[in-house]
């Protein structure tokens, strides 16, 4: 008795997806909690080729956008989703992140009468005016093929598959490998095309490997465990505020409040996200460590409290 206790704790969806997710709905997340049985409508999609949420997404840029017209919203949403620069990952996923910072426009508001006015795609200022949900077992065709990935748990930003997260049990030999390896196949980084689905990470910002014990981040051009790092400190929470047993908060606890808190992801996103050469001349994608975004976010409180002062 007491071992199958323990076994159903220790297995991957009762003691590392499901806590994760009730820590996301903790921080307001929607939560889309599905089987194999889903159909694309439940996760507000036509079909399972599609990898964004375009109801969401068109919802959202007219919270974001109240000016914009029906057609104006279907502009902005093709130079989304529609107009990528070739088929390579790292190119399009570039592309995505430049749009998402520096925006796009359009030929007029049609209100005011202003010329090529800015239309964004999250509002980074208003965290409120965004939609954050979680999906676990989104179900993604592989092209070409009847066959589909299902990553455990995705996250969507305004409709955006922002966030990959690979769970595995603390059961198994070396669980952040073999989940950092199944990223590798999803995104169809192995060398081998016909097992992924690349369009999927053309959004993506940054992915995660847990185990709940360890829990780990790194980006698209993340390919070893070597470079994938802890987020260790859950600001601007502290690990007292953390919800956990005699033992302090693990590895999971930390980095879901420390990445995922919608602020958080806004700013990371926003402020902690760029494009680098490394020394190999190759191009690679770098999401800052938690101990850089602390320091950047207690000097901009200091000054704006001597701003008030």
């Amino acid at each position: 008795m007491n071992k199958t206790a323990s076994d159903i704790k220790l297995d991957e969806r009762n003691g590392v997806e499901k806590p994760l997710l009730d820590q996301l709905y903790g921080l307001d997340w929607e939560i889309l909690d599905l089987d194999k049985k889903q159909k694309p409508q439940d996760t507000f999609r036509e079909s399972f080729t599609e990898v964004v949420m375009l109801p969401v997404l068109r919802e959202q840029l007219t919270i974001i956008n109240p000016w914009l017209e029906t057609d104006q919203i279907e502009e902005a949403i093709k130079q989304l989703t529609a107009n990528f620069p070739s088929t390579n990952l790292l190119e399009n996923n570039r592309h995505v992140f430049k749009l998402l910072q520096e925006n796009t426009s359009v030929s007029e508001n049609r209100k005011t009468g202003e010329k090529s006015p800015t239309v964004r795609f999250i509002d980074f200022n208003h965290p409120t005016n965004n939609r954050f949900i979680a999906v676990c077992q989104f179900k993604v065709r592989i092209l070409g093929t009847e066959n589909h990935i299902i990553p455990d748990i995705v996250l969507f930003l305004n409709g955006l598959p922002v966030v990959v997260i690979e769970c595995k049990s603390p059961k198994v030999t070396e669980p952040i490998a073999g989940a950092i390896e199944q990223l590798l196949r999803y995104s169809e980084q192995r060398g081998a095309k016909g097992e992924g689905n690349t369009s999927l990470f053309f959004y993506n910002q940054f992915v995660v490997a847990t185990c709940r014990n360890q829990a780990k981040f790194g980006t698209i051009t993340t390919h070893t465990e070597k470079y994938f790092f802890r987020w260790a400190d859950p600001y601007p929470r502290t690990l007292e505020q953390l919800e956990h047993g005699i033992s302090s908060p693990n590895d999971q606890q930390r980095l879901v409040a420390g990445m995922f808190a919608p602020d958080n992801l806004l700013e990371i996103i926003r402020n902690f996200t760029l494009f680098s050469v490394n020394n190999k001349g190759e191009t690679i994608k770098i999401v800052g460590r938690y101990q850089q975004f602390r320091a950047v976010k207690k000097a901009v409180q200091r000054l704006l409290y001597f701003r008030r002062s």
